[in-house]
């Protein structure tokens, strides 16, 4: 295992009993068993540790997902991931890094959004893009959040097709309402 991969994976193991924001590097770097300086030549601080987790262990895996006829299947695998990890997101989310999954799960649907425009209308001009991409990627990131914090007491599959309830057909509507 990589030294990266390595701390990150200490970092989610801490993070089951510790807060986040009561981790220290000297904590982290103990129970990883690695020197303090190694943990500053990947990383700057934890914060960037996290980013790093949540970009290789989702994000990455993500892009093959930004078409129309298999989004859902990328907002599952998002789905899966938080249950999966659903304390790590959890003490992120309750920290001073909630902006940091805040950011992420935006970022992530902010992706997938704009990728169903540009699949479904190519001629699409990037500014009605982004704006579509935001509104529905806000959207998204506040409804996944809401899921988290509730207990995710909806099944992802209920989830998924509520989403897709909202979304159907709604991006072709603002585009050919918008397009000059």
């Amino acid at each position: 295992m990589d030294t990266k991969k390595h701390l990150a994976s200490t970092l989610k193991k801490v993070m089951q009993t510790v807060p986040v924001d009561k981790i220290t590097i000297n904590q982290l770097t103990s129970a990883g068993n690695v020197a303090r300086n190694t943990f500053y030549y990947h990383f700057d601080d934890i914060n960037q540790l996290l980013e790093y987790i949540y970009a290789d262990e989702i994000v990455t895996q993500l892009e093959a997902y930004k078409k129309q006829q298999n989004w859902l299947d990328g907002l599952k695998l998002l789905l899966d991931y938080i249950d999966d990890n659903r304390k790590f997101c959890l003490n992120t989310f309750r920290s001073v890094n909630r902006g940091l999954l805040e950011h992420f799960l935006y970022s992530v649907a902010f992706d997938m959004v704009t990728g169903v425009v540009m699949d479904l209308h190519p001629e699409c001009d990037d500014k009605l893009r982004d704006e579509i991409g935001n509104f529905y990627g806000l959207a998204l990131s506040s409804q996944l959040i809401q899921w988290l914090t509730s207990n995710m007491n909806e099944s992802k599959d209920e989830f998924c097709e509520r989403m897709n309830r909202m979304l159907c057909g709604s991006i072709d509507n603002v585009v050919e309402h918008n397009q000059e």
